[in-house]
């Protein structure tokens, strides 16, 4: 007997999905690297509602919405913020672009549940989290990679997030300019606001959590 279904995570998990390998996955391979984390997360604390901002191939978001899954979560959420129609082709020959985007990418086809919205994030934030005055359980930064994109994700979105809540920071170790991650955690652990382990699986996760009084 095994806790995980390994022809499961070959054919939904990491199925058709490239960019996984940042997080330590392989594309349509048993192994989900730091995976793992986002689903523990996720079904340890049992939250109900996961905001994903930015995804390459919706890895993140599958793991999210997986634990909810498994757990039975009544009127539990996952949604995804990609600003992909928005982003400058600049940008786009930095850090690639988004393969889950057509409706008959294995991500979609898999986990057609997940709410996607295609706004930049600082638009999606005060169009419609704000509006509705969410509260995000679990959220995931790894949008704009830029120190300024990224410190402005962080800014924004941490307000919806409640003290019992999980936050985590990708590309942590991912040094290679423009990549201003590593200098927002390094300001944020500085600070000391919020307790943090970084993980240096390939690119590397953060987990942050606000400090308690």
């Amino acid at each position: 007997m095994s806790l995980i279904h390994k022809d499961f995570i070959r054919s939904t998990l990491t199925a058709s999905d490239p960019w996984c390998q940042s997080h330590g996955a392989e594309e349509n391979s048993t192994f989900l690297g730091a995976g793992m984390l986002y689903y523990a997360l996720c079904y340890a604390m049992q939250c109900k509602t996961c905001v994903c901002l930015g995804s390459g191939g919706g890895f993140v978001p599958r793991m999210m919405r997986q634990a909810q899954r498994d757990l039975g979560l009544p009127e539990s959420r996952t949604i995804l913020v990609d600003g992909t129609p928005y982003v400058s082709d600049t940008k786009k020959n930095i850090w690639g672009e988004p393969c889950w985007v057509p409706e008959d990418s294995a991500f979609r086809t898999n986990y057609p549940e997940v709410e996607i919205v295609l706004q930049l994030t600082e638009t999606a934030f005060h169009e419609k989290f704000s509006r509705e005055e969410m509260q995000i359980d679990f959220l995931h930064i790894d949008a704009d990679h830029h120190y300024e994109g990224v410190k402005l994700d962080w800014e924004l979105y941490r307000t919806l997030v409640p003290a019992s809540g999980i936050i985590t920071l990708h590309d942590t170790v991912n040094f290679r300019p423009p990549c201003g991650v590593g200098q927002l955690l390094a300001e944020i652990q500085e600070q000391g606001e919020y307790e943090m382990v970084n993980f240096p699986i390939r690119y590397g996760t953060a987990i942050l959590r606000k400090r308690s009084a």
